[in-house]
């Protein structure tokens, strides 16, 4: 999928007209200069990871979308909302005149809105909303030349492009955030979207800081699954999904799920966010200090591979594997909750046997047979409660009570209870 942008000048028909503070042109535009002048991804973020990530949300979409275009003869799209940035578009107002047409005088808010854009080239131009579509015109443009003629509607925006971010951060910040609304109110948006792009989300915020600064992570995030990793990938601690989820677990601030969704919803201030960060960088400095194949993993090279000696076919470091670092950073969450600082929480959850293959995880969370993991959302309750109680956690916070959770423990070991033992690392 070419993504060179064409400098040929256009002029396109065009309404003007304005919401808020937002001043918009719907225009009407050629397939084949879609195709030709819009980009997609690049210009919304400066992360070469997180635009990868993005491109590979537009994959299938597209190609569904290239097949509408090249076997549905009545096919209609809605419009594109495009970014425009740099260059020198002129407008020019078509004037309309009434007398003596037996036309009635028109209302005020019709002057001026009606008239040509002319964009000189070199603007830059991408998808904000319609990035899949625009994706599938370029590959049916490509297997179909002539279906190049037909016309889009296409709404443009003045935006800012990743690479001037640094000139006008709050443009660029306005701009990735009318992606997130307008698909948030238009359609689902999937999580990978949100990290990549969400401008009001502080966990998305966070994540793509933690993604781009923080060295542990530096080229050692999958983008490429959702929750789980192959053995074949020795290189990524974690994917990008996980990530995020390990945040909104450790930055959720109190007041319940339905406060923290609102929460999420609304930009904070840059201070807010710069407190949310620290607190961040608080947990994985910490948990580096505790947990040394961490730190063997943030000192070393990504070509190195050392995940692969904590995550492979015999099991491995329970911080390797997807579920086990949730499941870590819930645990945590409710030590936490429950009024131990973070550092110590880290520390005696850190004397807790790590290795998936050997008790207390074998059976639990590591299928001894098949050698794999067990994702069971009920094996994970009980891996929470299990860690949360061998670390000195009162079960009671969790509504549960020590017969309780061996009884549990025993029926996923297909044991009886008075032959189980729940663990205890810490007083």
């Amino acid at each position: 999928m070419r993504e060179d942008r064409n400098t040929q000048s256009l002029k396109l028909p065009a309404l003007r007209a304005h919401m808020d503070d937002w001043l918009y042109y719907i225009c009407l535009m050629k397939i084949q200069d879609i195709a030709s002048h819009i980009s997609i991804a690049s210009e919304i973020y400066t992360s070469k990871l997180l635009q990868d990530l993005l491109q590979r949300q537009l994959t299938d979409r597209s190609k569904d979308i290239k097949n509408y275009l090249l076997s549905q003869s009545q096919r209609l799209f809605n419009a594109l909302v495009v970014g425009t940035y740099g260059g020198n578009p002129d407008w020019y107002e078509l004037a309309i005149r009434t007398d003596g047409s037996g036309l009635e005088p028109l209302p005020e808010y019709i002057e001026g809105t009606l008239g040509i854009l002319k964009l000189d080239g070199s603007e830059r131009l991408w998808a904000i909303d319609g990035q899949h579509r625009v994706a599938g015109i370029k590959l049916a443009i490509e297997e179909e030349p002539k279906i190049g003629n037909e016309e889009v509607c296409v709404i443009f925006v003045a935006g800012v492009t990743s690479q001037h971010r640094g000139d006008n951060p709050v443009g660029y910040e306005r701009t990735r955030r009318l992606f997130t609304t307008l698909n948030r109110y238009a359609k689902p948006v999937s999580k990978k979207d949100i990290i990549a792009l969400d401008e009001d989300n502080i966990v998305a915020i966070v994540t793509r800081q933690l993604v781009e600064e923080y060295d542990l992570f530096h080229k050692k995030i999958s983008i490429g699954r959702a929750k789980s990793l192959p053995i074949a990938d020795k290189q990524n601690l974690t994917t990008i999904e996980v990530l995020y989820d390990t945040l909104d677990i450790h930055l959720r601030d109190g007041g319940g799920s339905r406060s923290w969704k609102r929460f999420k919803a609304i930009r904070p201030s840059d201070d807010v966010i710069a407190r949310f960060y620290k607190r961040a960088t608080e947990l994985w400095d910490t948990m580096i200090q505790h947990f040394p194949p961490l730190q063997e993993l943030r000192e070393s090279k990504p070509t190195e591979e050392i995940s692969g000696r904590y995550r492979h076919a015999q099991g491995g470091h329970l911080l390797f594997r997807p579920i086990g670092l949730l499941i870590i950073v819930q645990v945590l969450r409710y030590l936490t909750e429950s009024g131990m600082q973070l550092a110590e929480a880290i520390r005696v959850v850190g004397q807790v046997p790590m290795e998936v293959s050997a008790p207390p995880w074998a059976g639990l969370l590591w299928d001894t047979v098949n050698k794999r993991m067990i994702t069971t959302q009920e094996n994970r309750k009980v891996a929470e409660r299990l860690l949360f109680y061998s670390v000195g956690g009162d079960l009671r916070r969790l509504r549960a009570n020590s017969n309780g959770l061996r009884q549990e423990y025993a029926g996923i070991l297909s044991r009886v209870p008075i032959e189980v033992e729940l663990p205890r690392y810490s007083s």
